[in-house]
């Protein structure tokens, strides 16, 4: 059918498909405003308790508390679960594949394996999936009712009252979780090495030879870090709701989505990073 003037059917401009360019400059004005939102949000939260007034600073650190509680005690079940079953798993993969390892070198994995790489990932995937899911869909919930802007409207910093709060909780909860999964996890590692017949002083010479005063700096840079993605897409990702209810499950699954993808590649840089200063763990 034609498309002149005299055509029943004109194609409205509208439906027309938008060219390559228009897609490309639509994706990049896109990705700018996503990343000037993750910026703002976080430079915001970060900057929001040093501003005047000590009331203020008091009821921002006690709602801190309360998340630390939450994102930290109350997954503390969950957590002993995961640890306990890893650490044995650990080990009898290895005495599995390589029976006749030596002690010192199974010593040297669990610290390697265990305490540096599973212990603060798999905290904060936990996190991330229990505390990071409740952050986004509690936040969006509060965009979606207008609780926000009634907070805003009222002079009240969301970002100093909401987002800090949760932010600091993220960050101190995957911190304490990290130490108590690496003490649970390695103590069930040397109990099933014992079990499989490893010698608990050959264990115990391996772990001692194995850390460095860098694991220190190692665990700071890890475990602070990804406490704080956790906390910061959670809550970005949540006050991106707009006004509709509906988005809330949406905004949250891309909030755990995005939580996981990023500490992944932030958790595999710091270690390429920390072998790159310190040498490999066994040599």
């Amino acid at each position: 059918m034609s498309e002149g003037p005299l055509s029943l059917f004109p194609r409205h401009p509208e439906t027309e498909r938008p060219g390559v360019v228009q897609k490309m400059g639509k994706r990049t004005l896109g990705a700018y405003q996503q990343t000037f939102g993750l910026a703002e949000t976080l430079l915001g939260a970060l900057a929001s308790p040093f501003a005047p007034g000590n009331a203020a600073r008091s009821v921002a650190s006690r709602l801190a508390i309360r998340q630390v509680f939450f994102t930290g005690f109350e997954a503390l079940p969950l957590v002993s679960v995961i640890a306990l079953f890893v650490g044995a798993t650990v080990v009898i993969q290895m005495q599995i594949m390589a029976a006749q390892l030596p002690g010192e070198i199974i010593g040297r994995i669990i610290v390697a394996a265990v305490l540096r790489e599973l212990a603060p990932l798999t905290t904060a995937v936990i996190v991330a999936g229990r505390s990071g899911t409740a952050i986004a869909t509690e936040l969006g919930n509060m965009k979606a009712n207008a609780e926000i802007l009634a907070l805003s409207s009222l002079g009240i910093d969301p970002l100093r009252f909401v987002v800090w709060p949760r932010m600091m909780g993220a960050i101190v909860g995957v911190m304490v979780l990290t130490v108590y999964f690496g003490i649970i996890a390695i103590t069930s590692g040397y109990v099933t090495g014992v079990v499989m017949g490893a010698s608990f002083a050959a264990l115990q010479a391996g772990f001692s030879e194995a850390l460095v005063r860098g694991d220190i700096v190692l665990f700071f840079l890890k475990c602070g870090g990804l406490g704080l993605l956790v906390g910061w897409l959670s809550c970005h990702y949540g006050l991106e709701v707009r006004v509709s209810p509906t988005e809330v499950p949406q905004k949250a699954s891309q909030a755990v989505i995005m939580t996981l993808l990023t500490c992944v590649i932030y958790n595999a840089m710091v270690t390429a990073g920390f072998y790159m200063i310190v040498g490999p763990p066994v040599r």
